[in-house]
């Protein structure tokens, strides 16, 4: 194995650019820029991260990441792995160099770190990824187990028209440090009782205001209902410090889509769409947590973050939505842009597990 290593804050010039080296292929073409530090996403989050890159110093072909941290899995503490950023170049993966070493690196790994599941998302339109990952395939014994855990899309809500929040049952307002010990409760509740969830009761949330860079809790958002309980909150991310997506092509249909788009923007004042070689001006939802999966509250709530955030440059804001997600109907009359991914449960080929619990999951989708 001489050729696969742990990477070191040494690498990182190399791993930036392999890393935004291989764009998403499709008829928007992205990449994603980590710049100026690749290690910077990892270092906010709680846990232990190890980046592995094959090889030789000076023309790295393949690199991938594991993250673990603490979480819940059926009402019990448990240990959460994450497997991402894989990316290697095209002479890589003819010759499948790093593919080689895969399976009993992740046996190893999760031997080591006390790890029995990692989560790994794919987007839906990855054939190649799915091919070569997913598939089972014969006399590759120590291939990982992937099993299907949930299929979700990310969902972009275009900041085009002005739109004002429709009065209704549940009251909005910004948060103050004030109501963090209830935010902190409400999303404990919540995450203790999905697959994979955060320790939300050890301190999650104090950690995220405290080393997320550009988290700021007067960008939460707070729905209370009747009664003045807390039954809904999300924060607005602006991730730009540690990721970014960069516009590298528009083909096919979305030339069109992109037509459209800035005749509309130039006639509402709304931003144009990134020219190739530009980086979209976008955030996140995230610390999200609806009480009974009620559409009403996230409605609200993010009808109340869009009314605030128009006109501020930006073109779009994303959140997670789970296949027959239950609180699809809030996002009804957004104009809505769709990514598909498939969040898979990866275990290593030494004692593969297909079920799991059903409910949403810990999976927050502005790490990755």
């Amino acid at each position: 194995m001489s050729d696969l290593r742990r990477a070191t804050r040494d690498d990182n010039a190399e791993l930036l650019d392999l890393f935004g080296a291989v764009p998403m292929q499709g008829d928007l073409v992205l990449s994603s820029q980590r710049s100026p530090d690749y290690f910077g996403l990892y270092a906010m989050q709680r846990g232990d991260t190890e980046v592995w890159v094959h090889g030789a110093a000076g023309a790295l072909d393949g690199m991938g990441t594991l993250h673990v941290r603490e979480g819940w899995l059926e009402g019990r503490p448990c240990r959460v792995g994450y497997l991402g950023d894989l990316r290697t170049r095209f002479s890589a993966r003819r010759a499948r160099g790093p593919a080689r070493f895969y399976g009993p690196l992740l046996e190893d790994r999760a031997q080591r770190l006390g790890v029995d599941t990692f989560l790994t998302a794919v987007m839906a339109s990855n054939a190649a990824a799915l091919q070569s990952l997913v598939r089972r395939k014969p006399g590759r014994v120590s291939q990982p187990h992937y099993a299907l855990l949930r299929r979700f899309s990310a969902v972009s809500l275009q900041f085009l028209r002005h739109r004002r929040p429709q009065r209704g049952a549940f009251d909005v307002r910004r948060a103050t440090p004030a109501d963090l010990p209830a935010m902190s409760a409400l999303l404990n509740a919540d995450h203790r009782a999905r697959p994979f969830g955060y320790r939300f009761d050890t301190g999650e949330l104090a950690h995220r205001f405290a080393h997320w860079p550009g988290l700021r809790i007067e960008d939460t958002y707070l729905a209370f209902d009747a009664t003045g309980a807390l039954v809904g909150c999300t924060t607005a991310w602006n991730p730009e410090a540690v990721k970014r997506y960069r516009v590298h092509a528009y083909r096919g249909g979305m030339r069109w889509v992109r037509w459209g788009w800035n005749t509309l923007a130039t006639a509402m004042r709304a931003p144009r769409l990134p020219a190739p070689g530009s980086d979209f001006r976008y955030f996140y939802l995230c610390n999200t947590s609806v009480r009974g999966e009620d559409p009403a509250i996230l409605r609200a709530l993010v009808e109340q973050v869009y009314a605030d955030f128009h006109g501020q440059g930006f073109h779009f804001f994303t959140l997670y939505q789970d296949e027959a997600d239950p609180l699809a109907p809030a996002l009804k009359g957004f104009f809505q842009r769709r990514l598909d991914f498939h969040l898979y449960a990866v275990t290593p080929a030494s004692r593969p597990r297909d079920t799991f619990p059903a409910g949403r999951t810990g999976f927050e989708i502005c790490l990755p």
